[in-house]
């Protein structure tokens, strides 16, 4: 009668040796597609962001959105709901999930009840009007604010605070300017990601090789511009270091332009055309390859 041989020890160890092998080899190929397919949904998420952005600006005769309300976070933002972002954005968009990058270790609840915001469970009738407004604060597409509305000081509008939307008609070259970006909230000292994503996002120049601003002009009535620090190359570790932008893949940023189209770019292309120095303070000195402004 024949007998079944079994394996012997050699065999089971050349037969785990080559499965060794082969998910070696196959892991990071794995690794790769997922990185893939989480880039492909974040440029997705913002390209929709932006043909929401200009449907929204068809409705309103071409004006861009107002981002914020009141700038003390103590006060009920969603008083004011057809002022902030957040909700202004949401009938375009239909989609809370689309507010995080895939990459982005941040939920969308953790965003809504974020501690640095009203509690929306506090607000009553207003609850969705809040989870709205925290969201939209801490969407990880943020907009490059300071050339389309800027945030003024003013004592004769509510909070104090003021813009000065722009037209998205103003653009002059609509496939080169940036109208959002990923960006961050803030990090911890050691540079790890805290609370989600950044709103608004500074520009890394201020003004022209002239000396004149770049940024949306001031209203009547202001009594000063209020911004975040701009860029801040000095501090590598600071949530501002690339102005609130930030690359949640392999040094790219996700960028949305006026025309709609989406695209990574590497961090540092952000500053194309523009000397960086701190707090936004440099000049551009080429205005063909330079992507923040409106000219």
């Amino acid at each position: 009668m024949k007998r079944n041989r079994a394996f012997t020890l050699i065999e089971l160890l050349v037969v785990i040796a080559i499965i060794a092998i082969l998910a070696a080899i196959l892991f990071p190929v794995f690794a790769q597609a997922k990185l893939a397919a989480k880039k492909t949904a974040c440029l997705n998420n913002m390209k929709q962001f932006q043909t929401a952005q200009n449907i929204y600006t068809t409705d309103v005769d071409d004006v861009v959105f107002l981002w914020e309300y009141y700038h003390t976070f103590d006060v009920a933002q969603a008083t004011a709901p057809d002022r902030s972002y957040g909700n202004l954005i949401a009938p375009y968009t239909k989609n809370d999930d689309m507010h995080k990058t895939p990459n982005s270790p941040f939920s969308i609840r953790s965003r809504m009840y974020n501690a640095n915001f009203p509690n929306p469970d506090t607000k009553g009738a207003l609850k969705r009007d809040q989870q709205l407004y925290n969201l939209g604060w801490l969407t990880d597409y943020g907009m490059n604010y300071q050339s389309w509305t800027g945030f003024f000081r003013n004592p004769t509008k509510p909070g104090g605070i003021d813009f000065n939307p722009q037209s998205m008609t103003q653009a002059e070259n609509a496939a080169q300017t940036i109208m959002s970006l990923t960006g961050i909230f803030d990090r911890t000292a050691s540079g790890g990601l805290l609370d989600g994503g950044q709103l608004p996002i500074d520009p890394p120049c201020r003004f022209w090789e002239d000396g004149t601003d770049t940024w949306a002009p001031a209203p009547g009535g202001s009594t000063g511009r209020y911004y975040f620090g701009g860029w801040n190359p000095q501090s590598p570790n600071a949530w501002n270091v690339y102005g609130g932008a930030w690359p949640y893949y392999s040094n790219k940023v996700t960028v949305g332009f006026v025309d709609s189209h989406a695209k990574m770019i590497d961090i540092k292309q952000l500053a194309a055309g523009c000397n960086v120095r701190q707090n936004s303070n440099g000049r551009v000195f080429d205005t063909s390859i330079y992507m923040w402004d409106l000219r």
